[in-house]
């Protein structure tokens, strides 16, 4: 993972950098059955910026495996707010629980939602224009 958050270029920008809706497969540590994650993640930069790809990799990388999604969601945090020595950073990550969906409650149109945040996205003005940038309907116009 070291590597992969080595992988940094010098950058003037200070604003909202954003990988939403990026795909990720885990495992739920109690049932040992899938999870199919929709993980969204900013962070704002001081002097360096990620390699694009390396967001959705990172969110692959640490999603695989059994954790719990809560876990997920505060590593990811922590990975870009502290290991990006960014001004903060945050995670809203939605699940599809196969051990809710395909057995017991049979709920297989739930998704849990978690989010966490860091430094200046922990002001509410910032919280709110990251939820408002990945929950918005996404425009297949590209």
């Amino acid at each position: 993972m070291q590597a992969l958050l080595e992988k940094t270029f010098p950058a003037k920008y200070t604003e909202m950098v954003i990988s939403k809706h990026n795909t990720a497969f885990g495992v739920c540590p109690h049932h040992l059955l899938p999870v199919i994650y929709r993980i969204s993640m900013a962070y704002i930069p001081t002097q360096k910026v990620l390699g694009l790809s390396k967001l959705s990799r990172l969110a692959r990388m640490i999603a695989r495996g059994p954790r719990l999604q809560e876990d997920l969601t505060h590593e990811l945090a922590d990975i870009l707010h502290i290991q990006l020595a960014s001004q903060g950073s945050a995670v809203y990550i939605e699940g599809l629980h196969m051990c809710m969906a395909a057995r017991g409650v049979g709920a297989h149109e739930a998704r849990l939602v978690t989010s966490g945040v860091r430094g200046v996205f922990l002001e509410l003005a910032t919280r709110e224009e990251f939820i408002k940038l990945v929950v918005a309907p996404t425009q297949n116009s590209l």
